[in-house]
């Protein structure tokens, strides 16, 4: 990023589906490798979800919005990504741009047609693809500790087998469980670690 200040929350605004499970990793691996914590509407409760959104959204430096699957599901439109993009946008502008926000999306130019109104946000293509996902990081945040993206993508090879024994701890086949959230953040997080100590 162009801003010399050190980017240490990010609020992370993503469809879950099991369609996006891939992508989902990715984003969880690569913001976890450049050292970034990660606030996720996945880790709120229900109850008083609104108010709690705004909250991680005002304790994160940046957000990052994926509209990749923003169309009709069951014939239903998803409005809860460009709503929550809608409240990061406001707290940038009350901020006076100190929370900065980044969008991401499948194809080039999908944006334009479908929320024209922030045309001026050049968004990240990731074509569908993991190793999308991690240029775009790396190409928004340059973080001093941050890897690589074939480390990004070594690391997301090793929590990617990981899976079936997260799964199997949470009791559940979803990875969109607020526990399986923590658990591939915790490999996610030994992951980085083994990236730095080989460094050394």
């Amino acid at each position: 990023m162009a801003r010399s200040e050190r980017i240490r929350a990010v609020f992370l605004n993503i469809p879950y589906d099991d369609q996006f499970e891939e992508l989902y990793l990715a984003y969880i691996v690569g913001l976890t490798q450049l050292g970034l914590k990660i606030n996720a509407t996945l880790a709120v409760p229900n109850q008083g979800r609104f108010e709690r959104i705004i909250r991680l959204i005002e304790q994160s430096d940046v957000s990052i919005h994926d509209l990749s699957r923003i169309e009709l599901t069951s014939g239903i439109p998803r409005f809860n990504m460009p709503l929550e993009l809608g409240l990061a946008l406001y707290r940038s502008h009350t901020t006076h741009g100190r929370h900065r926000v980044f969008v991401f999306e499948k194809e080039p130019y999908r944006m334009l047609r479908s929320t024209s109104d922030i045309n001026g946000i050049d968004p990240q293509i990731h074509n569908g693809r993991p190793k999308g996902i991690m240029a775009g990081l790396r190409n928004i945040f340059h973080q001093t500790d941050g890897t690589t993206v074939p480390e990004m993508l070594s690391s997301y090879r090793s929590v990617k087998r990981r899976l079936p024994e997260l799964r199997r701890n949470a009791g559940s086949e979803s990875l969109f469980e607020a526990s399986v959230f923590k658990d591939l953040t915790v490999a996610a997080l030994v992951e980085r670690e083994r990236i730095l100590g080989k460094r050394r």
